[in-house]
């Protein structure tokens, strides 16, 4: 029997717009400007190439706050600049909300209501979102009609500049591709770190306050607004779903075969034809793209591990700002209408999603493209051309808008799981590791401290081999390994150590973040790094004589030394190299070295169910 989202899947359901309206905010350079522009027909052209600067934009999300009554607009946390980051809340009286807590309050009290997340400007030199935010809002709380639907059954909340320290150093060319607007943000935070590549590290201020905000709405569908690099092609607006393979068999078949299809059929019977974002295979987009694999550093990586429907809406760059804002202003639009008219379904999705994750035994968590797996996807570009470079004398690429050509090209969009991990019954994290601990307990992950010391048989990983990247990454360097050994000790554990359940809302979270081969594991970017380092060694001469009396006295240590030097003779032929061995198979060697702090009950959760 199908479910009611799966009979959608095979009926074309076509919403035409009741009307078509361009609003924007209409880049005020003052607070005054901006006020006055409240006053007249909200239906006005397109031709303003600025967009608001931080102040201006917080101002603008207030004046809609003071106006109407169903509207709030709350501090929910502070920013690496130390100037505080606002949410904008669209929900019955939520003028009557006045921080975070009282958020958290009013979403517990409404949960049957649908929730939509929009986050602006993570990078404010793309601010598309910021300005078809503001219109976006305007239009709907106009609109009596339209207005009264979405205080029926959905809140709305909007992140008006999430990356406030780059919003605040603004400048006109660090974008240097991108047709205006004419000033803008810059890419990095005051930290100079790029807030869309620290959802699961947190190491700004920024994302302990989008991670508390996110917990506090538990937001069903999550945009995240952006302008793309790339290639040059005719459609204005592009957008990253969140992978389907990656999300699950729920989750991804209810974004693949019903929400993706309709959102895109919406909005090319509003006349903005779009396509999935275009990652390129190679170069040009005749040579195909590949589904873009948003892990959870990124937004929609992070929000899908809390069954959230993630979308990053990415404007094409070359278009004219308020072309690239009303694009984005209408995708926000289609997003909302259309996640009201598929409410049922979309918690229907949710709660089976929840009930697979809670009966899972194990979980994905690292994945990889399918290479001999695409399907045809129609694109629209222009032709590519290879001229001589002036300035370099070499060939270089250039597109051609007087021609376009109209055909289908190949789209990856197919991922297999690479590692899968078991779940145990639960982990255990030494209190040592507070970084960890601190991130989890944000992340809603439930814990208990352990009373007393104690000894406990426990499955231990061994880091076998990693490699580290060179040179740092987002404030750290990456490691990768996919050698691990496991074995059973017995841990000393002591009074105040984490013990963490796998039954538990934050199931997926805690896979992703806890198994050492995952894309974004707290090994992955390098938390665990002094467990990987050895604390004690030896003088070579001082342990010669140590090392003839463990062979004297140790007979199977001796026959065992012999077997090494015989199966790999070219290794064991320096004198050190036998000594090292010698060393590390003795009790002198510490053997802790690798030795990965993230413990995992014998017991398996798929045994206790």
């Amino acid at each position: 029997m199908k479910t009611g989202w799966m009979k959608r899947a095979t009926i074309q359901r076509m919403t035409s717009c009741l009307f078509f309206c361009v609003f924007v905010f209409a880049g005020a350079s003052s607070s005054e400007a901006q006020e006055s522009s409240f006053g007249g027909d909200p239906r006005v052209e397109l031709t303003n190439n600025t967009t608001p600067t931080w102040s201006e934009a917080i101002d603008a999300f207030q004046q809609l706050a003071d106006r109407f009554q169903d509207v709030g607009f709350i501090e929910v946390g502070q920013s690496d600049v130390g100037r505080p980051i606002h949410a904008f809340v669209f929900s019955p009286n939520a003028s009557s909300i006045r921080n975070l807590d009282g958020l958290r309050s009013h979403r517990n009290s409404s949960a049957n209501r649908l929730c939509m997340l929009v986050n602006n400007a993570i990078h404010p030199g793309e601010p598309c979102g910021v300005d078809a935010s503001i219109a976006w809002m305007r239009e709907v709380l106009a609109d009596r009609k339209i207005k009264n639907r979405y205080l029926d059954e959905m809140d709305v909340v909007i992140i008006p500049m999430y990356n406030v320290g780059g919003a605040l150093n603004r400048n006109c060319c660090s974008r240097t591709n991108q047709n205006g607007p004419e000033y803008y943000g810059f890419r990095g935070n005051s930290r100079n770190l790029d807030l869309n590549r620290d959802f699961i590290k947190m190491d700004s201020q920024n994302s302990v306050a989008f991670v508390d905000l996110f917990h506090a709405v538990k937001p069903d569908v999550f945009v995240d607004t952006h302008t793309t690099n790339g290639a040059d092609y005719p459609y204005r607006m592009t957008l990253i779903t969140t992978q389907v393979d990656k999300a699950g068999p729920v989750i991804g078949s209810f974004l693949r075969d019903v929400y993706e299809p309709m959102l895109f059929d919406r909005m090319k019977q509003n006349g903005e034809a779009i396509i999935p974002y275009v990652n390129l295979r190679n170069e040009i987009p005749e040579n195909g793209i590949v589904g873009f694999l948003e892990t959870p550093r990124y937004s929609t990586g992070y929000t899908t591990l809390f069954s959230t429907l993630g979308f990053t809406a990415e404007a094409h760059m070359l278009k004219p700002f308020p072309e690239r804002v009303e694009a984005t202003r209408l995708l926000l639009q289609e997003m909302g209408r259309l996640s009201l008219d598929l409410a049922d379904e979309i918690k229907q999705v949710r709660n089976e999603e929840k009930k697979r994750l809670s009966s899972a035994g194990a979980l994905p968590t690292r994945w990889e493209l399918k290479e001999a797996d695409s399907k045809p996807l129609y694109f629209e570009g222009y032709a590519a051309r290879r001229e001589l470079s002036p300035i370099t004398k070499s060939t270089r690429l250039r597109y051609d808008r007087q021609e376009i050509w109209k055909d289908s090209i190949a789209y990856w969009n197919a991922y297999a799981v690479k590692y899968e991990v078991v779940l145990p019954e639960f982990y255990c994290i030494p209190q040592a590791w507070r970084q960890v601990v601190e991130r989890l307990a944000l992340n809603g992950i439930q814990m208990t401290a352990l009373p007393n010391d104690t000894v406990w048989p426990l499955r231990v990983d061994y880091i076998e081999t990693f490699d580290s990247s060179s040179k740092p990454y987002e404030g750290h360097h990456m490691n990768r390994t996919d050698s691990i050994r496991a074995v059973v000790e017995s841990v000393q554990l002591f009074a105040g150590d984490w013990i963490i359940p796998s039954a538990q809302d934050g199931i997926r979270f805690l896979a992703e973040t806890l198994d050492p081969r995952a894309h974004d594991s707290y090994f992955t970017w390098n938390f665990f790094d002094s467990a990987l380092q050895q604390k004690e060694h030896y003088s070579s001469y001082v342990f010669e004589e140590t090392a003839y009396e463990l062979l004297q006295n140790d007979a199977d240590l001796s026959v065992n030394f012999e077997k090494q030097k015989k199966l790999y003779p070219a290794e064991m032929k320096e004198p050190q190299a036998q000594l090292n061995w010698l060393y590390m198979n003795s009790p002198h060697f510490e053997g802790t070295v690798n030795r990965y702090p993230v413990f995992r009950s014998l017991t398996d959760r798929s045994t206790i169910q």
